[in-house]
């Protein structure tokens, strides 16, 4: 099946001529690429290059893996030449080539328009940092602090593995014993005797056995076979596999491994610090996967593509969009809880499907709401919430600022 993925690739490098466009094909025909400048009226947009990539694969629902894997290839290619950076934005849609106007497409939804943030930070948190940095840290600890940060940071699994491994290195090296160790049998574990000097050879710990040591001394439950997988995937990445690759290996989905490491090194960064400081109350948090996700919708539709002047498939499609709408307007303050009764919810709903100045809020409370021990408990985003505050400290008028005074009156009550 022959198929062609449109993508924009962010970059520092752009085509000499915006009208000029670059056509590499692969020797081996693996797969061409048509690359195009995407022109800017607003320079406080991104630059992005259009990416056209020819190829087959055996199905459609296979056809993004493959033409992930051809991109890579071409990215590389185009980082060594030019020694500019080259990431994939996005992917726009794979079309399905069978020589009819009328073809199938797989089109991913636009970008979605905002991600809200966590609302974490608070004045326990400043509290704390500010206890943690009386202990001034050694610089090792410094520098493995910042390859944890960078691999909170990274977007790709195997660069977080690899960052915390960096991470996980450092402090092991730092606080390694200096007692020197025998030298252990392969096979049985146990030491090594030289005949001839008729003595055990020692020496000190290697790296290995000191995050071995490391691993054990900050959580009690980390079991042997955890520690070797650690290592086989470290060892894997560093000789050029992917967690992709060896996910035949690793718990499902493969990702999981990076959580793993990135919890045990959390802990191990923990423990370089002194017991002292943590004699008063100290918040700390650590998120519940370390790997980054980003919801996409993505459709399956038949619809007429035509040729473009120069006979590619014109893959601009003009009119046609695909959207995740968020649930509502960007937020970045925690949301509030309210208590109803089932008839102030049934109150709400009419507000919510009539036509009103805040029927759109009067909506996302409703949805929101979930009946327990006989009352409906409902979630109000925190803008929601400015406005209902806004309407009642104001005293304005109206059916559904009554009903949220009822509301808010019962729950202080």
């Amino acid at each position: 099946m022959q198929l062609v993925a449109n993508y924009e690739l962010k970059t520092e490098s752009s085509i000499v001529n915006d009208n000029l466009v670059l056509r590499i094909n692969h020797p081996r025909g693996l797969y061409r690429a048509r690359i195009k400048n995407i022109p800017r009226t607003v320079y406080t947009t991104p630059f992005l290059l259009s990416l056209h990539l020819y190829f087959e694969a055996p199905s459609l629902t296979e056809a993004k893996e493959v033409a992930d894997g051809h991109l890579v290839e071409c990215m590389n290619m185009l980082a060594f030449t030019t020694g500019s950076r080259f990431q994939r934005h996005r992917i726009r849609q794979i079309v399905e080539i069978n020589g009819t106007p009328m073809q199938t497409v797989l089109m991913w939804s636009e970008s979605i328009e905002y991600e809200d943030p966590q609302p974490f930070l608070d004045e326990h948190i400043a509290r704390s940092i500010e206890r943690l940095s009386e202990f001034d840290l050694p610089p090792a600890i410094r520098r493995a602090m910042r390859w944890y940060r960078l691999g909170v940071n990274e977007v790709n699994p195997d660069d977080q593995f690899t960052n915390f491994w960096f991470a996980l290195e450092i402090v092991a090296e730092f606080q390694k014993s200096t007692e020197k160790v025998p030298d252990a049998c392969p096979k049985c574990r146990s030491p090594l005797y030289c005949e001839t000097c008729q003595t055990h050879p020692t020496h000190r710990p290697y790296a290995r056995q000191a995050i071995r040591d490391l691993l054990k001394a900050v959580d009690r439950n980390c079991e042997d076979e955890t520690i070797t997988r650690l290592d086989k995937t470290r060892n894997s990445l560093m000789h050029g596999a992917t967690l992709k690759e060896i996910e035949a290996s690793l718990p499902q989905p493969h990702e999981q491994i990076v959580d793993v490491l990135g919890r045990l090194l959390w802990r191990a960064l923990v423990h370089q610090f002194p017991k002292e400081l943590f004699t008063q109350q100290i918040a700390m948090g650590f998120p519940s996967t370390y790997v980054h996700r980003t919801m996409h919708a993505v459709a399956h539709i038949q619809t007429i593509v035509p040729k473009g002047p120069d006979g590619d498939i014109d893959l601009s499609f003009k009119g046609m969009t695909a959207t995740v709408v968020p649930f509502g307007p960007p937020q970045s303050a925690r949301p509030f809880m309210i208590r109803m009764t089932s008839e102030q919810h049934k109150r709400l709903a009419r507000f919510a499907y009539a036509k009103g100045d805040q029927a759109e809020m009067c909506l996302r409370v409703y949805q929101k709401g979930q009946e327990k021990d006989g009352h409906i408990y409902a979630v109000v985003l925190a803008t929601d919430m400015a406005v209902i505050s806004e309407a009642l400290k104001s005293e304005k008028p109206g059916e559904w600022q009554d009903l949220f005074r009822e509301i808010l009156a019962g729950a202080s009550s």
